[in-house]
């Protein structure tokens, strides 16, 4: 009698761990396609609005999942809008705006898009140039 007790106590908990877990998990996915701040989990695109919290653009970025934020310059009137359009041609696709006007069009290599990468595009000097040089190009060009 005991070990039935058992079984349906482990079977109970089984079960609504699952069911926490998937409710949990449905409700992290919803409205990812629209201005969610943590971002969603598949390949919509993920507006993080202003950079007030930038891991959502981060977290995005390292995995090279469809994500945009937009920023203001150090001047106060620059607007900057960065995007992630996700994987092209088995390489992650960048783009910079600055006041709505494309500037920078870029096909990072698996791996290379980072942190310092995007520093990089940003002019502090990461020893990262020849990165950027061989992935971007300005529209136009």
């Amino acid at each position: 009698m005991n070990n039935k007790i058992i079984y349906i106590v482990i079977a109970v908990l089984i079960i609504g761990g699952g069911v926490f877990f998937f409710l949990n998990n449905k409700g992290g996915q919803e409205g990812a396609g629209g201005n969610q701040q943590t971002g969603g989990t598949g390949e919509e695109m993920v507006n993080c609005g202003e950079t007030d919290s930038p891991m959502c653009f981060i977290n995005r970025m390292n995995g090279c999942l469809p994500v945009t934020t937009k920023m203001m310059g150090s001047d106060n009137t620059t607007s900057i809008e960065i995007t992630i359009l996700g994987v092209e041609n088995e390489k992650c696709h960048f783009q910079r705006k600055l006041n709505n006007v494309l500037d920078m069009d870029c096909y990072f290599p698996k791996g290379t898009l980072n942190t310092d990468t995007l520093d990089q595009m940003f002019g502090n000097d990461k020893g990262l140039q020849q990165v950027v040089d061989d992935a971007c190009q300005s529209p136009g060009w």
